[in-house]
């Protein structure tokens, strides 16, 4: 029955998918659509953790330069491992903020969810297993080769990306496309509200694309998205 359903919806142009996989299902098809139309030549990838988003990008075709930025040591690890045989896939034990120097980041059960925040309940995976000081940098700080105007941000730094973006002004009203996760229902405490996240980025000249859910909580309202955005003020 499931796949003459496919099939029937595939004849009218349409496709079918599970609930659960429907996220990697978008960026499959967006996201590479993105990276074309505005030539992006280099991903800056803020909160890396353990590589994630450095093999979707390969994954969906990306041959360019990423710079993945990781600054908790246990997934920097794993990170540095796996981009370790791409010479073009550069990564630092390092987090971007609104200023340099250090600062100290709590720990979670699961990394994905380590933040400079601490969280609003507790769960499985959003445990605190500890803290680690850990150095700071800002965007407008980097020194790095690369055309901003063909460059997209990802800014995944559960709750931070604000901070990310108000040490980033100089760069960032340069970059192509930044994609940030902006809460509605925040997990941590202090964290920006979805609207105080959409003016730091219209701010700086971002309009949005494209918004993904990333969590819904126990009755299904959506926690967290995944903001696409593209800069106004590229030559048309």
């Amino acid at each position: 029955m499931k796949a003459l359903i496919k099939a029937l919806a595939h004849r009218a142009g349409l496709d079918v998918m599970s609930l659960a996989y429907s996220r990697d299902y978008i960026y499959d098809r967006f996201l590479p659509g993105a990276l074309k139309m505005h030539g992006i030549q280099t991903v800056i990838d803020i909160g890396a953790n353990v590589g994630g988003y450095g093999e979707l990008l390969r994954r969906v075709g990306f041959a360019g330069d990423i710079h993945s930025f990781e600054p908790c040591s246990q997934p920097f690890g794993e990170l540095a491992r796996k981009a370790a045989g791409d010479p073009r896939w550069h990564v630092y034990q390092k987090a971007a903020s609104d200023r340099s120097g250090t600062a100290q980041i709590h720990t979670m059960v699961g990394s994905e969810l380590n933040s400079f925040l601490s969280p609003r309940e507790s769960s499985r995976k959003m445990t605190e297993t500890g803290t680690e000081d850990v150095e700071t940098v800002t965007l407008d700080g980097l020194d790095l080769p690369i055309d901003w105007s063909r460059t997209f941000v990802k800014v995944d730094t559960q709750g931070h990306d604000v901070k990310v973006m108000a040490g980033g002004r100089n760069v960032l009203r340069q970059a192509a496309l930044i994609q940030s996760e902006v809460s509605f229902l925040p997990i941590y405490q202090g964290m920006p509200a979805f609207d105080e996240a959409i003016a730091s980025l219209k701010e700086l000249g971002f309009d949005v694309i494209g918004m993904f859910p990333v969590s819904r909580d126990s009755l299904g309202r959506v926690q967290e998205f995944d903001c696409l955005c593209v800069n106004r003020n590229l030559p048309r």
